[in-house]
């Protein structure tokens, strides 16, 4: 018996070596599983991901093309649909389909600024439908989309492991000269502009 009662803690030693053993397996199992899981659906939410992106960006498209036409943005107006109705329904819908996908997939973050995206978008449409107007109510409702867009894709690629942020978008040079100039009022031309053309063309000049 003596000799029993001491072997007894080598038991126990052996005993609990094995626990552990077990209890660390099955952590390491339990963790390989979960990579596996998160690798196996990277791609499937980076397409989901980026096909809401796409949905919503062609809902804003429609939106602002009818509203340049109400004099917001800049530039002249862009070409629209001739049933706007229609257009900008057909994008709701798709854009609706593609949420729910995002909301199946997504981590809450991604889903909370995809929805504060479209959202954006809404807003950005009651000024193309005349329901809200006002220059600096624009230009207010146009950073709330920049903005909401831009937190969108920096959720979505935390949630995919994307280290690094987005660069800030820069206005060229060449396209903030022609906003410009598409925004100045056009001088109409005069009587006496056209004959002192005509008389410089013919060499009458002095």
């Amino acid at each position: 018996m003596s000799a029993l009662w001491e072997q007894a803690p080598t038991f126990a030693g052996v005993a609990v070596g094995a626990l552990l053993s077990f209890a660390l397996s099955a952590i390491a199992d339990r963790a390989r599983w979960r990579r596996d899981v998160a690798i196996r659906w990277d791609p499937e939410r980076m397409t989901v991901y980026a096909e809401y992106a796409f949905a919503v960006r062609e809902m804003y498209q429609i939106v602002l093309a009818v509203a340049t036409r109400h004099g917001y943005g800049q530039g002249p107006p862009r070409p629209v649909a001739s049933d706007v109705d229609t257009a900008m329904a057909e994008a709701e819908a798709d854009r609706a389909a593609r949420f729910e996908a995002v909301l199946l997939v997504g981590n809450p973050r991604t889903v909370a600024a995809a929805r504060r995206w479209h959202q954006a978008v809404w807003h950005l449409e009651c000024f193309a439908r005349g329901r809200l107007t006002g220059q600096a109510e624009w230009g207010a409702a146009m950073r709330e989309f920049g903005e909401a867009r831009a937190e969108y894709y920096r959720a979505a690629r935390q949630d995919l492991g994307i280290t690094g942020g987005l660069p800030r978008t820069t206005t060229p040079t060449w396209k903030a000269a022609l906003a410009q100039r598409a925004a100045q009022p056009v001088r109409p031309a005069v009587a006496g502009d056209a004959a002192r053309g005509t008389g410089s063309a013919s060499g009458d000049g002095p």
